[in-house]
């Protein structure tokens, strides 16, 4: 029996009505969203988030001059994974202004999230990078491919469902977060067909089931 692709429930969306959240995250003009909780999003407008752990993907977009000529520079995407509750914070970026402070970034991305008291706020942070092609990204699912690694701003969402078809093989090279030793590619498309569906209801279950017996 071969398993071509497999549908299956991903728990990634993590974003609550603003009645029931009670997080707000203030982003520097700077800042452009590529996805929240798992989500793809846009802009830099403050977020309402619901209370408790969350996870933010985004670019720094910034136009800087230098030598006479202006240029734009756009960042690696920055993972940021915090703990929120009941309360307002802001993240800082670092300004940049030459070519060499946007590669600098790139290596070691700075960031700084503050309460609205000035107290610094603990994070994971992380860069959500593929090798090769980069046009055309499907980043919701290469955030779900990241969130089931061992990297720190790694986060397992548990509530809302997004569908996204996973093929019976991968390759670890496009997936640098994702990599077992010996680059096994069948093991780690296993063990995400195994997380998933252990995340599934039984309604998703038995479908997943009735598309394998084809």
């Amino acid at each position: 029996m071969k398993l071509r692709t497999a549908i299956i429930a991903l728990t990634a969306c993590g974003l609550s009505f603003p009645t029931l959240a009670d997080v707000n995250l203030e982003l520097p003009k700077s800042a452009e969203l590529v996805l929240v909780n798992g989500v793809d999003a846009e802009g830099n407008n403050a977020l309402t988030l619901k209370d408790g752990k969350n996870q933010i993907a985004f670019r720094i977009e910034e136009n800087y001059r230098e030598n006479g000529d202006y240029n734009l520079f756009k960042s690696d995407i920055v993972i940021m994974t915090f703990d929120g509750q009941d309360a307002n914070y802001v993240l800082t970026l670092p300004k940049i202004t030459s070519s060499l402070e946007g590669e600098k970034f790139n290596r070691n991305p700075s960031l700084k999230l503050k309460n609205k008291s000035d107290s610094s706020v603990d994070f994971e942070q992380g860069k959500l990078m593929k090798n090769g092609v980069q046009f055309g990204r499907d980043l919701e699912k290469e955030m779900a491919v990241y969130n089931q690694s061992s990297q720190p701003a790694a986060y397992a969402m548990a509530t809302g469902a997004i569908a996204v078809t996973l093929p019976a093989t991968i390759n670890p090279a496009d997936y640098p977060a994702l990599q077992n030793k010996n680059g096994d590619k069948t093991t780690v498309a296993g063990q995400m067909l195994d997380y998933w569906y252990s995340q599934a209801d039984e309604a998703t279950r038995a479908n997943f089931k009735a598309r394998i017996a084809k």
